[in-house]
């Protein structure tokens, strides 16, 4: 894709009984503003994308809307999550508004992260975020579901976090998927850094910009620790949190997997 660094489908991921996720049917990704018409193209055509699940906050959405009038036949969901800025932690008002926030946490941007992320879970506007998400993935009947907030990172990667453990991956392969977007998010971390040297601001903030957008197993590790501390374990979580019941466990995985190793 030209203009969606961070979209990647995580088909063939092993799962549950020896089976594989489907290839094409489960696609993360950072937010949709930068796509060119062909990454749309390859999306609707090649992929198949019939639902969109939004996890952004109101806000986020209208300063970078998604291209909805771009794709005729897709289905557009809206999943909120935890409001980051919350906790000084924000992906909006551009340069200006990265600058602000990595001012706000370079004091010890990890530990923020961490606390965002174990906010992230037990967060009751979160949690009805994520029941919500799963709703959607559940009543795509058709074509691909694509989930995304704005750099693909934490919202998405927690939700995918949960949604592979849903479906049976490991422990070792949830980390190592959520791991993978710091290879695809490299270059953007990159730019904002350059852009911050011109304000003669890149000493001092280049460490948060690369923690604040590294995808740190510490941070999932937070997020994880935060469900044993209130729910007791990731199962009891999914059950009676999130509302994932025996029976659409066994649904998610009738759609969503494949015996065929090659998802």
């Amino acid at each position: 894709l030209e203009g969606l660094p961070n979209t990647r489908d995580i088909g063939g991921i092993p799962a549950a009984g020896g089976g594989y996720v489907k290839h094409a049917r489960l696609i993360r990704s950072g937010a949709l503003a930068g796509a060119t018409a062909r990454d749309l193209e390859t999306l609707v055509d090649e992929f198949c994308v019939r639902t969109i699940v939004d996890l952004r906050t109101e806000e986020e959405r209208r300063e970078k809307p998604d291209p909805e009038d771009e794709l005729p036949g897709v289905k557009f969901e809206y999943a909120p999550l935890l409001n980051t800025a919350t906790f000084g932690v924000t992906r909006e008002g551009g340069l200006h508004g990265m600058m602000k926030m990595l001012k706000a946490v370079q004091d010890d941007p990890a530990q923020i992260m961490m606390k965002v992320y174990a906010s992230m879970m037990v967060d009751e506007k979160s949690i009805e975020g994520f029941a919500a998400f799963f709703d959607d993935v559940l009543a795509a009947d058709e074509g691909a579901v694509l989930w995304h907030c704005t750099v693909g990172k934490d919202r998405a990667g927690l939700a995918t976090a949960l949604l592979l453990h849903i479906l049976g991956a490991s422990r070792a392969d949830i980390v190592r998927d959520y791991e993978a977007t710091n290879r695809y998010v490299a270059s953007r971390t990159e730019d904002i850094m350059d852009a911050l040297a011109t304000y003669h601001l890149a000493g001092k903030l280049d460490k948060s910009i690369q923690v604040i957008n590294a995808a740190d197993p510490r941070f999932l590790q937070a997020a994880l620790d935060a469900i044993d501390r209130e729910f007791g374990g990731l199962d009891a979580y999914v059950e009676k949190a999130l509302g994932i019941t025996d029976e659409k466990r066994d649904a998610l995985g009738a759609r969503y997997l494949t015996a065929d190793p090659r998802g």
